[in-house]
């Protein structure tokens, strides 16, 4: 049995978005891609993996975007 935590990350965790990976690019809508920030502090929401590990974040001015966890970095 493994001892890797799924998700790696817990709902609530505060995060700051770090820079675009263009190699995921191609998986977001362009809608999607709209809502996303960059440089940003938010909250995890949610993980979503039925097309590969991505999380929800409510970003400090009350919207949401999904990011893959390359983007993300974890605020202690």
């Amino acid at each position: 049995m493994s001892d890797k935590k799924w998700p790696p990350l817990d709902p609530g965790t505060v995060v700051k978005t770090t820079k675009p990976n263009l190699e995921k690019r191609s998986e977001w809508t362009d809608e999607w891609w709209a809502k996303r920030q960059w440089g940003v502090r938010g909250t995890i929401l949610r993980h979503h993996d039925s097309h590969g590990l991505c999380y929800e974040v409510l970003h400090a001015d009350g919207t949401e975007g999904y990011y893959d966890p390359t983007e993300l970095q974890v605020i202690s």
